[in-house]
């Protein structure tokens, strides 16, 4: 984890306020997914369970 747990927990009370208002919002439900999906896997890599473009590599 890149962070302790008392921070971890605000961003993920922060991360899920995020996501309600992306998706009442208004913007195109692609657009949506987009912002839900870039944001969930910023508090993944925080919690080091997502490494960026580790699929790219794998393929490699």
């Amino acid at each position: 984890m890149k962070t302790d747990s008392k921070t971890l927990s605000e961003i993920l009370k922060l991360h899920a306020e995020y996501v309600k208002e992306v998706e009442y919002s208004g913007i195109k439900p692609l657009s949506i997914e987009i912002y839900k999906t870039n944001s969930n896997n910023f508090v993944r890599w925080i919690q080091d369970d997502f490494n960026p473009g580790s699929k790219l590599r794998r393929g490699a």
